[in-house]
Order: structure tokens, then C-alpha cells, then sequence
């Protein structure tokens, strides 16, 4: 590709229409047309023709004006979430948790610096959440997130750290390197995590990270739910997330890469 050229018009459209089906994954509502093409960034008309497409494989479906992942994109995940070696070994362990605790309780993974959510157990006590199995989270304000990048080798998370853009959701979302690498050493310290409410206003969390044989992070699980019921709890559900962490760390051999 000379210098200065953009992707070839195929590699553009596919990268397109998978920017399609992330989008209208991470919305539990549904979307328009209108609202995808803006997310997406693209002309309405090109969101519309991919749209169409994508409604022949059976990806997306729409309802009511809105469009929501169909049946193809179900199977796929389901797929996928068979062949992943990490959740048939956690998945007893994920529904264990959720039910001591009564909360939700999610497994993910660092994927491009971001949290990328593998599984989701949801508790009897349930918060609507925007965490969506397949979705992404910002590291630096997310409980599973900072108990993985406080548990990276020190090139790695410096390198995750130097990229990141401290955008506040909340009022007690991180807003410093500084304040952040403050953070993340008193989660080595304790060996757990805790979101402050700083993703999501009144959604508290406990973390811990599911470690390698080296005693690096390759994964996190985390209790999530309401600060109402959480936050007074926070040393008992740390015990409980770091004992199925460390338990998850040893059956599957001190971790490995995912």
C-alpha cells in the first residue's frame, strides 16, 4: 500500500460490517438505522445496505423500527463460546460465585487494552448493566479491568497506561496517571479490585485477577451490582472473588495465554 493510501475498498467494508454488529451488540435496546450510521460514522445509505446484508445471514434482525443481533449471531457465539478454552473450566466457578453472593458475576480478558467480557452469570439481585458477553470496557475504571492491568508485567501495563485517554463517566472515574498508578499499587498490594461506581453511577464492583504460572494476569472475574448492597460487603466478597480466582488460576494450571 503506498504511503498515505487508506484500506482497499473491500477490507474497508468488511471492517464496516463488523463495526455494525458490535455496535448493535452493545445496545441491549436495539438501535435504528439512523443511530447506527452515526455511531459507525458512515452514510446512512452504506448503513442501510450493510444492514440489509447482514439481515440475509441472519446477524441482525429488525423489530419495532429497531435492530437487535439475530439467531446467526447467537450460534456463532455460542460456537465460539465452546471452543474458547478458558470458559468451560470457569463457567462452574462463575455460577458458584453468583450464587454465594447473589450478584453478577463476569469473566473477561485484556483484549487491545481494553476489557473484553468472556462470560456473564447474572445474580438473583440484579442491576441493569451495560456489560454485554462480547463487549468492551475501559480498563482504567472498570474492577475486572484494573485487577488485571495491576497484575501485567511492567512493559505491558506501562505500554496499556501511555495510550490511555482518562475519560470521567462518573464522578469518581479515575482522572490521573498519577491517581491511577496510585490505584493499581495498592491493588497488587491487596490482591483485589474495586470499582468505585466509576463506570457506572451506583454500579459497585470487587475484582480479582485469574494469574499465570509467572503471576500474571490472563484474565479477571468480578462481582458486580448495586453499592447499595455491595459496598458494605466489600471484604467479604473480595475473600470470595480471590479464593475462585486463585482456585480458577490452579485448575487451569497457572493460567495461560487466551
Amino acid at each position: 500500500m503506498r504511503p498515505g493510501a487508506g484500506p482497499p475498498d473491500g477490507e474497508k467494508s468488511l471492517t464496516r460490517l463488523f463495526d455494525i454488529i458490535d455496535i448493535v451488540a452493545a445496545s441491549p435496546r436495539g438501535l435504528s438505522g439512523k443511530e447506527i450510521a452515526a455511531a459507525a460514522g458512515i452514510p446512512e445509505s452504506t448503513a442501510f445496505r450493510m444492514l440489509k446484508f447482514l439481515i440475509s445471514r441472519r446477524m441482525v434482525c429488525r423489530r419495532n423500527g429497531s435492530y437487535r443481533l439475530d439467531f446467526g449471531a447467537v450460534r456463532l457465539g455460542k460456537a465460539a463460546e465452546r471452543q474458547h478454552p478458558l470458559t468451560g473450566v470457569a463457567r462452574p466457578f462463575l455460577e458458584e460465585l453468583a450464587e454465594r453472593t447473589l450478584e453478577t458475576v463476569h469473566l473477561a480478558s485484556l483484549r487491545d487494552g481494553q476489557v473484553f467480557y468472556i462470560d456473564k452469570v447474572d445474580g438473583r439481585r440484579t442491576v441493569r448493566m451495560a456489560s454485554l458477553i462480547g463487549s468492551t470496557a475501559p480498563v482504567y475504571c472498570t474492577g475486572v479491568g484494573k485487577a488485571m492491568l495491576a497484575h501485567l508485567a511492567p512493559a505491558e501495563r506501562n505500554a496499556i497506561c501511555a495510550a490511555l485517554k482518562l475519560k470521567r463517566f462518573t464522578s469518581t472515574t479515575i482522572g490521573s496517571a498519577a491517581e491511577l498508578q496510585d490505584e493499581l499499587e495498592l491493588i497488587r498490594v491487596r490482591g483485589y479490585a474495586v470499582d468505585n461506581c466509576e463506570h457506572e453511577e451506583g454500579v459497585y464492583c470487587v475484582a480479582a485477577p485469574i494469574l499465570s504460572a509467572a503471576g500474571l494476569a490472563v484474565a479477571g472475574i468480578s462481582v458486580s451490582g448495586s453499592e447499595l448492597y455491595l459496598r458494605p460487603h466489600t471484604a467479604e466478597l473480595a475473600g470470595l472473588t480471590v479464593a475462585a480466582a486463585r482456585e480458577l488460576s490452579a485448575r487451569l494450571g497457572g493460567g495461560q495465554e487466551w
